[in-house]
């Protein structure tokens, strides 16, 4: 298994790893409309925002710092 890591926005920043196949999905998804490119202008930013909307489905209360 291929993994690649990506750069959290959080602080201090951490390193995730995340795998090709799904790495690739998101690169599928992002590139697949002109809108989804301007959603999401990097894939960062797609699993940044995908975290935060499960995290806030979750019922977890989100602060900004």
């Amino acid at each position: 298994m291929v993994t690649f890591c990506i750069r959290m926005v959080t602080n201090p920043e951490t390193t995730v790893k995340v795998s090709k196949w799904l790495i690739d999905s998101i690169e599928k998804f992002i590139g697949s409309s002109k809108k989804n490119m301007s959603d999401f202008p990097s894939k960062r930013n797609f699993i940044d925002r995908a975290v935060i909307k499960l995290l806030e489905e979750q019922g977890v209360k989100l602060e900004n710092e």
